[in-house]
């Protein structure tokens, strides 16, 4: 039983990884993907940064993404 969900979490690590690896290249859909899957935690911390919440969610993302790229 829990080798199965070991099993089940490393796939979903490797699958993870793999998006990552393919928006360093230059994925746009992988990058649209990995946004997608932060969004409510952005949601969520955008509420704690003292700007507009648009902006506080467009700084985020950015941050995000230039985690992303630099990691290359």
């Amino acid at each position: 039983m829990e080798k199965e969900r070991a099993g089940v979490i490393a796939e979903k690590s490797n699958g993870f990884l793999e998006m990552v690896k393919k928006a360093q290249q230059g994925d746009k859909e992988c990058m649209d993907k990995i946004l997608d899957y932060f969004t409510a935690d952005i949601e969520y911390l955008s509420r704690y940064i003292m700007l507009p919440r648009e902006d506080a969610i467009q700084t985020l993302k950015i941050e995000l993404m230039s985690i992303i790229y630099d990691q290359l």
